[in-house]
């Protein structure tokens, strides 16, 4: 097993102020160790320094927010001057911290800064830090019959019929004559069909290419058209969440995200055989089934890749199928919904199925119980592929405590390793997941 940490220690927050020739403000945000991995009681450092056009900014207020596993919660204010300012704090078990520094103005009010997206923000640097996070244990109980429930699903599926409807789809010039494209739909349990974009290329051979599946995030999109990887030397399907069409105008998808699958990641949590995951894993399930059909596949290399749902797509793809060779699961949601159970408590996954109080008793037993058969946590005990997991240190989507949990319970025989980010946010890379599938096209290309 290896811990990848990226070894970035400063980490720099560059933003322009929303005002005509203002400066540029900036926050510089370190932890004293440069991995930000800590022993449990060990004093943690973190420290911030506020730039404007690159020189120290005196006499500005900063407040801060300091969070951590436990319900630690410590909230404070100074004025920035010539040197950083450093806030320290520890915690006496496994989990995490995580620090947020807010910049004003002179008048009292949050300095602005536009984000990714182009909107108004407030102007803040963020950095997080783990303490042992290599002994963090999964909460809550695995079901007894977590096996045979997903055995039953299994069974389902194999009723339906492996059939297929493709249609030709519309292939890049830059890629014309090298590639097939396909937009196919999948018969699946649960009521939709598996629907994505397959791409081969052109004229391969039986039994000639590795396979590539990858999944989504959340929300409602189409399938995207994975030529990328197929342009390396690869079957490769891209799955969109919810079996529907795909190549739609955005207002298609807009419309079912507010209507037909609003609130979807909630839907029926009470009850294992309707929840809505539940329809989503068979058709996991199913698309690896589909290019382990394909005359093409060479029979031995399957690979499947998502970030966040994706990713904890791929952890459910890989823990049901045991010829999938390489999981790539960034930043995985549905890591530990159970997290609210652990003593100390600490943050569930995305999408919080449900709260526990201070004595760990969930809020809905019933969804309790429902979320245990869609936990990485159980999923990753029965991977026997290669796992390239990632974290960022201050995701607060999907947590990094129960991405770790999830990680810790991979079985100890497998090629194992996970990339952290101390000011990554639920878009940290997962560095060595990617290096990782490089080398394989890189080996393959070899041969």
């Amino acid at each position: 097993m290896k811990v990848v940490f990226l070894r970035s220690v400063l980490v720099v927050f560059a933003f322009t102020a929303l005002a005509a020739f203002a400066q540029e403000y900036r926050f510089e945000v370190k932890t004293d160790k440069p991995d930000a991995i800590y022993q449990q009681n060990e004093p943690i450092v973190f420290s911030a320094l506020v730039l404007a056009d690159g020189k120290p900014a005196s006499g500005m207020k900063v407040d801060y927010l300091l969070r951590g596993d436990g319900n630690l919660t410590e909230k404070g204010s100074y004025v920035t001057g010539e040197s950083a300012y450093e806030v320290k704090t520890s915690l006496g078990f496994p989990g995490w911290v995580q620090i947020r520094f807010t910049l004003f103005n002179a008048d009292g009010t949050p300095m602005k800064t536009l984000n990714h997206r182009k909107q108004e923000v407030n102007l803040t640097g963020e950095i997080g830090a783990m303490v042992d996070p290599l002994k963090i244990q999964a909460a809550g109980e695995e079901p007894a019959d977590f096996d045979a429930y997903w055995a039953a699903a299994r069974a389902e599926l194999d009723a339906v019929p492996l059939q297929v409807k493709k249609a030709p789809a519309e292939v890049p010039e830059a890629h014309d004559g090298k590639f097939e494209c396909w937009d196919v739909k999948v018969d699946c349990a649960g009521g939709m069909p598996v629907s994505g974009y397959l791409i081969v290329p052109v004229g391969a051979a039986e039994k000639s290419l590795p396979a590539v599946v990858s999944y989504h995030g959340a929300g409602v999109y189409s399938a995207n058209k994975p030529f990328h990887h197929a342009a390396r030397g690869a079957i490769a399907l891209d799955v969109n969440a919810h079996g529907i069409e795909n190549g739609q105008p955005a207002e298609f998808y807009k419309q079912l995200n507010q209507n037909e699958l609003k609130g979807y990641s909630h839907r029926d949590k009470d009850d294992p055989m309707k929840f809505y995951f539940r329809g989503m894993y068979m058709r996991v399930m199913r698309a690896l089934d589909y290019v382990k059909s394909l005359p093409e596949w060479d029979g031995k290399n399957l690979i499947v890749i998502g970030g966040s749902q994706g990713g904890a797509q791929a952890i459910a793809a890989a823990g049901l199928d045991s010829q999938v060779t390489i999981c790539i699961a960034g930043v995985p949601a549905m890591s530990e919904h159970s997290g609210s159970l652990a003593k100390p408590q600490r943050q569930p996954g995305w999408p919080r199925l449900y709260k526990a109080d201070a004595n760990g008793q969930p809020d809905n037993p019933a969804v309790c119980k429902t979320a245990a058969y869609f936990d990485n946590i159980y999923f990753a005990k029965r991977i026997k592929a290669e796992a390239w997991f990632s974290t960022g240190f201050v995701d607060n989507t999907c947590v990094p405590t129960g991405v770790f949990a999830a990680f810790n319970n991979l079985p100890a025989g497998i090629v194992k390793e996970i990339t952290t980010t101390p000011a990554g946010t639920h878009s940290a890379p997962n560095t060595k997941g990617n290096a990782r599938l490089n080398q394989f096209f890189k080996d393959l290309k070899a041969k």
